[in-house]
């Protein structure tokens, strides 16, 4: 008999391995439908592969496999090409933190793949300059640049697309791509008490640097005007071109060429001393533009019109004054005044004058004076000194003119034969009947704003700059262009001699 136990005969199951036998049978339909979300990704799973599955069977089914052949190339180009993605990949991967515009960049193993013109040079400029725009960003297609900057400001592009930070004198505009200049070149910015020619040729020097600086994409023009006389603010217009114009390198030259001798002697001054006219011929205003022909806006206004017919993004305007406003009279207004004079006239025969014998004596009294200051200006400028501007010759009186006269060693009187009183005084009466009366800044402002809206259809930034000399009394002309600068997007810089010459002088010294 065996000591091993006797196991043909199973041992009675438990109740509680009963029931983990049972649970190890379920099959996996009951696990499955056991939970309902379970099942619905199954059977989604499946449904999606099925798709697939069909998608796979077309393909290969369709016909022939369309294949791509590239040109065989050298294996060292095509190993320095990989590298260089290679570097491009890395050197955005650790620069991308702290840049906000990224853009993709493509490498060329060609020479002057992608290299733009070569800039031109600017004429007659010394060192230095107050303006300039940069980043012209690189963009598949887009073009490429490089970023420039002045002691007056910068800014930065984006894409190379034409847009782009502009800075001029201190004022910086955002997203431009088309600038006019309207610049006032009249006697009054060129006078003794603001700084003749020392301080515009650094406005126009200034000017002709940025137009050097604008990119391909740009597109600019100039506008120069000069104040006239008469009741109705005559002046006149000269434009660099009909249009605007695009930046290229043959454009810019023929522009420095333009502008290079624009104020820049005694016997060229004002709009027309430029190397060429083009007289702009104002375009009809639509008939519900609500503009009011008997309003006269100051003569810088009226340039800027000019301007603004280009359709331009930005405009950068310099003038000697912020001039006035002035409205026509009426018929009867202007009758009153004619009684007025002969009124006057009247007074004047009881004490023995003639008015029209004191007009004409005051006139020759005054080419008189002129004839002398013509003289020693000319011997001012054959010593190698710069010339005496004056706006009219009552200027030649004016006691800054005197002092400089004085300081060169010339004298000149005012000669009051036949239009002086016993006493000596002069007599300033006058037999003129003025046609105009002044008018409201605030009705400028309205004036400005729908002639905006008549010949843009969306608003140009107007940029403001008043040059005035450093007595002149500037409180009101901030005020005035200050408000007008700020309605129309832009900002109002006022300028002066010793600041022009102070921003350049350390630009210079930065420079070295």
């Amino acid at each position: 008999m065996s000591d091993l136990p006797d196991n043909s005969t199973p041992a009675a199951e438990t109740p509680a391995e009963h029931i983990a036998a049972v649970q190890k049978k379920k099959n996996l339909y009951h696990r499955i439908t056991s939970s309902m979300p379970l099942l619905i990704t199954v059977i989604l799973h499946v449904a999606l592969g099925l798709v697939a599955a069909a998608v796979v069977v077309q393909q290969n089914v369709g016909g022939k496999k369309k294949t791509f052949e590239a040109a065989a190339q050298n294996e060292g180009a095509a190993k320095q090409v990989e590298h260089r993605l290679q570097v491009a990949r890395r050197a955005s991967a650790s620069s991308s933190s702290q840049s906000p515009v990224s853009a993709n960049r493509i490498f060329s193993t060609a020479e002057n793949a992608l290299q733009m013109p070569a800039m031109p040079d600017l004429p007659s400029m010394g060192a230095g300059g107050f303006g300039g725009f940069g980043g012209m960003g690189s963009g598949v297609g887009m073009g490429a640049g490089s970023g420039m900057a002045t002691s007056m400001g910068g800014g930065t592009g984006l894409g190379g697309r034409g847009f782009m930070s502009l800075s001029f004198l201190g004022s910086t505009t955002q997203n431009v791509s088309k600038i006019v200049f309207v610049v006032d070149t009249s006697r009054d910015i060129m006078s003794e008490a603001k700084g003749g020619f020392r301080a515009f040729t650094i406005i126009r020097e200034e000017i002709m640097r940025l137009v050097g600086r604008l990119p391909p994409s740009a597109k600019f023009n100039v506008v120069l005007f000069e104040g006239g006389t008469g009741d109705r603010n005559d002046f006149t217009v000269n434009v660099f071109g009909p249009e605007l114009v695009i930046a290229t390198s043959e454009n810019k030259n023929k522009f420095f060429a333009w502008m290079e001798p624009v104020n820049s002697r005694l016997d060229r001054l004002g709009a027309y001393s430029s190397a060429g006219r083009v007289t702009w011929t104002r375009k009809p205003l639509p008939a519900d533009s609500g503009i009011d022909p008997l309003f006269l806006p100051p003569v810088w206004a009226r340039a800027t019109h000019a301007a603004l017919e280009q359709q331009p993004d930005v405009v950068y305007i310099i003038t000697g004054s912020a001039g006035a406003v002035r409205v026509l009279v009426d018929e009867q207004t202007l009758a009153k005044r004619r009684e007025a004079v002969d009124k006057k006239r009247a007074d004047l025969a009881r004490e023995g004058i003639d008015l029209n014998a004191i007009v004409d004596a005051r006139s020759r009294s005054r080419s008189k004076a002129r004839a002398e200051f013509d003289v020693a200006n000319a011997k001012i400028v054959a010593a190698g000194r710069l010339p005496i501007i004056i706006r009219d010759n009552d200027d030649i009186f004016r006691a800054d003119v005197q002092a400089r006269l004085k300081k060169e060693g010339f004298t000149i009187t005012r000669d009051l034969t036949g239009w002086a009183r016993k006493d000596g005084s002069p007599i300033n009466e006058s037999n003129y009947v003025s046609t105009i009366q002044g008018g409201e800044w605030t009705d400028f402002y309205a004036h400005f704003s729908r002639l905006q809206k008549a010949l843009l259809p969306e608003r140009a930034a107007v940029n403001l700059f008043l040059f005035a000399g450093p007595k002149d009394n500037t409180e009101k002309p901030t005020e005035v262009l200050t408000t007008l600068a700020k309605r129309n997007g832009g900002t109002f810089q006022l300028l002066t001699t010793k600041r022009l010459e102070e921003l350049k002088a350390k630009e210079e010294a930065a420079s070295k």
